[in-house]
């Protein structure tokens, strides 16, 4: 009796230890619950939704297969729901594991629940199949590369938006000087000179004065909004990496004013000081804003250039707004936002630490709890 159990525990060991992981399959499939995929082919989802992770696994030969252990490589900014999820690699990676019994010819397939836990760029790496024998004596094991991407996008900063006033970044603004006169804004009457329309004729003021007066128009033009995010940690410290909580509060910022530009119909552009400095490129609606969001995604947390280089190189022209998002104000930012409201532009201060500034108010954003 001894020798046949023998027998049968040494032949199985080697029939498991064969035939365990041949004509066995997997496949891994990431889609948002909501909607699909971007025009890239990436995986998009904004911070705080959820995406489903669905694994298939197919058993093509008659051999069952009593455990089939699945670990899932990937970031812990990934949350999963019900899984067995460990960290590893400095708690920057996360596991995920399932357990799968499988019949001779049999597929199955199971779900995931993940939670976007922060915005980034994120790279489900590979899949790490164990397969064992009904007593555990054999342990074969075999990795399958995925490097399926997911893209976070980053969702609006919860500002009291209750002290702005409810037209700012809203319509046109008048100007000095325009190609034509803006038809809608009246700003007082004018002497009649004869080339005017009858219809522009103001009655009541010419009533008043005695002689024909005619409707007097500003020069206008549409409002587009300039956002400058500042990723330096501080005055001193553009080589050292900015905090996480502190970026992210700030990409917030940034997120909540391409929202608010988004919803009043304003042309607004976004460029910050990134090892990949962003390009001003303005534009308005939602596929606008949606691009603006994906280079926020994939912004790093180290700084490309002093904010004072920076904003020296940039050029404001065709800018009616500037709204200035950074965690401190040195004084050289101070003196180009201070000649830019100077010479008739609006200037607005984001930030997560500036309390106060005689230069304009300054709306505070408060910085996200990271795990």
């Amino acid at each position: 009796m001894a020798l046949i159990l023998t027998a049968v525990l040494v032949g199985q060991y080697f029939i498991y230890k064969r035939f365990g992981l041949k004509n066995l399959s997997y496949t891994l499939t990431i889609r948002r619950r909501s909607d699909g995929k971007s025009d890239s082919g990436i995986v998009e989802a904004f911070e705080g939704e959820e995406l489903e992770f669905i694994e298939e696994i197919d058993n093509a030969k008659p051999l069952p297969l009593p455990w089939v252990r699945s670990e899932i490589s990937c970031s812990r900014w990934l949350s999963f729901y019900g899984g067995d999820a460990a960290s590893k690699d400095g708690a920057q990676k996360g596991l995920i594991s399932g357990i799968f019994t499988l019949r001779g010819r049999q597929k199955c397939r199971r779900t995931w629940r993940v939670r976007c836990e922060k915005r980034g760029m994120f790279t489900v790496e590979d899949i790490s199949l164990t397969v064992s024998d009904l007593f555990g004596l054999v342990r074969s094991a075999r990795v399958i590369k995925l490097n399926q991407q997911v893209r976070v996008l980053p969702v609006p900063a919860d500002i009291e938006a209750g002290g702005m006033s409810s037209d700012v970044f809203i319509g046109d603004i008048p100007v000095r000087r325009f190609v034509l006169p803006d038809p809608f804004v009246i700003s007082g009457a004018r002497e009649y000179t004869g080339r005017e329309p009858m219809n522009r004729i103001h009655w009541a003021q010419s009533a008043r004065t005695g002689s024909l007066m005619v409707y007097n128009n500003e020069y206008t033009t549409e409002r587009r909004v300039l956002i400058l995010l500042n990723v330096q940690r501080n005055f001193h410290g553009e080589r050292q990496e900015i905090s996480v909580p502190t970026l992210e509060a700030l990409i917030k910022g940034a997120a909540f004013m391409l929202d608010w530009c988004m919803k009043t119909h304003t042309q607004c552009a976004l460029t910050a000081n990134s090892p990949q400095p962003l390009k001003p490129e303005c534009g308005e609606g939602y596929g606008h804003t949606i691009k603006q969001l994906r280079s926020l995604a994939e912004l790093e947390t180290s700084c490309g250039e002093h904010i004072d280089d920076f904003i020296t190189g940039l050029r404001f022209d065709g800018y009616t707004d500037v709204v200035f998002i950074s965690s401190f104000l040195d004084e050289k930012c101070y003196e180009t936002l201070h000649a830019l409201s100077e010479n008739g532009r609006s200037v607005s201060v984001f930030s997560t630490d500036i309390e106060q500034t005689d230069l304009c108010e300054v709306w505070h954003i408060p910085r996200p709890h990271i795990r």
